[in-house]
């Protein structure tokens, strides 16, 4: 990792109205280095982004970009629906970048579904496809927002290996990620936005966490939901028949339970809470 810093964020602060989200946050990017932010929903993760990338213009305090324009993938991916996937990367790349995201969205298993219209593309799909997008780009600073949002295992590592060789070629990388079993693997420190402050984690140690393994009475329920909870996948248990064990921030299982909910996913075995002397739910 090197010590050219290209971001600078200092002292910065936003509010909606009466809700104070940011309180005077201050952060420094380096080049080569990537910087993991986790933190509740609703605590100003994705406005932080939107301020870094220039979408947001209303705030005070100093926000200071060293490197070229920033590649950013933040909230839902939009595309032309009408298009195809490989019309999406021409419409949205300059043509030196297109053959470079073509082969990244092939390396994501999007293969199949570069000729067809997107409005078939799943959200797993929709989302490698944009990550192919953004990584694509000749930048020096590279934001992802919940990059591995139903993304399923092969691709979350795909994923991690992208950050890493962008992290090699000197790009200075934020993650925002409720997918914090393999942070360590990728960033190089580890922030928790909590009040509109961030605080500096020592990696996963500190940071507020459940880890949950799930059994499913149906193999094609648990397939399916190696997909559906691809953000907070940590494992495929390889003991125990169709079992995944999941980690989200503390107080996340009402999420993971309501999207298996709405995907007809009921047939659970079993739900354990896996820590020290752990307990069964």
């Amino acid at each position: 990792m090197n010590d050219q810093n290209i971001l600078t964020l200092n002292n910065v602060f936003k509010s909606y109205s009466e809700n104070e989200v940011l309180l005077g946050l201050s952060l420094n990017l380096n080049e080569g280095e990537c910087v993991g932010i986790v933190g509740k929903n609703g605590s100003g993760k994705t406005t932080l982004l939107r301020i870094i990338a220039g979408l947001l213009l209303h705030f005070s305090g100093y926000v200071n970009r060293h490197g070229k324009v920033v590649s950013a993938l933040i909230e839902a991916p939009a595309f032309i629906n009408e298009f195809t996937g490989r019309e999406n990367i021409e419409y949205f790349l300059p043509k030196k970048y297109q053959t470079h995201a073509i082969s990244l969205a092939k390396s994501l298993d999007v293969n199949e579904y570069l000729d067809k219209p997107v409005r078939a593309f799943s959200q797993g799909m929709r989302q490698k496809l944009a990550l192919s997008i953004v990584f694509a780009r000749d930048t020096d600073i590279i934001l992802l927002d919940e990059p591995f949002n139903s993304i399923d295992i092969e691709s979350s590592n795909r994923i991690i290996e992208l950050i890493n060789n962008s992290k090699d070629k000197g790009k200075g990388i934020i993650v925002v990620t409720h997918n914090i079993s393999k942070i360590d693997t990728y960033c190089d420190k580890v922030l928790s936005l909590e009040s509109g402050i961030l605080k500096l984690s020592d990696k996963t140690r500190n940071i507020d966490q459940q880890k949950y393994k799930i059994q499913f009475s149906l193999e094609d329920d648990f397939l399916q939901a190696q997909t559906l909870l691809g953000e907070y996948i940590l494992e495929a248990d390889s003991i125990t028949k169709n079992t995944l064990t999941v980690t989200f921030l503390n107080g996340g299982l009402a999420s993971i339970l309501k999207k298996l909910s709405t995907c007809n996913i009921l047939n659970i075995v079993e739900i354990k809470f896996n820590s020290e002397g752990g307990e069964n739910g």
